[in-house]
């Protein structure tokens, strides 16, 4: 019996949910002794080469178009999370802390584009 797309594809998204959950524990005393919101920095930008090496992978026809629903859509898409980000960006400017806010922004982009083009290109020479 095989289970249809949309079961692996919540499946994905109940791992990704709860290995981000298990980061954001984990990573717990470094964001409260610097005050900078790095787990979800660290998920996003990993995140990022991940889906990068995962659209490479399956564009090229490596892995097959349910690798990209279930990983890609499912497990990464809950694991990574812009909604977090923003409101720890908003936090962080309203606490006044402007320039840790301009630093995670650009660190957040910076960082998250380069690792979605380094996952390309792995994925792409693999």
């Amino acid at each position: 019996m095989s289970f249809p797309l949309w079961l692996w594809l919540a499946l994905g998204g109940a791992v990704g949910a709860v290995c981000r959950q298990a980061a954001v524990l984990l990573l717990a005393p470094l964001v409260a002794r610097t005050g900078f919101p790095a787990a979800v920095l660290l998920i996003n930008v990993l995140g990022s080469f991940l889906l990068g090496l995962t659209l490479a992978l399956t564009g090229r026809g490596v892995w097959p178009e349910a690798v990209r629903m279930t990983f890609g859509t499912g497990v990464l898409g809950a694991f990574t999370t812009f909604s977090t980000f923003s409101t720890e960006l908003d936090g962080l400017l309203l606490r006044g802390q402007g320039g840790l806010a301009l630093a995670y922004a650009a660190l957040s982009v910076g960082l998250g584009l380069t690792a979605a083009v380094a996952g390309r290109v792995l994925g792409a020479r693999l």
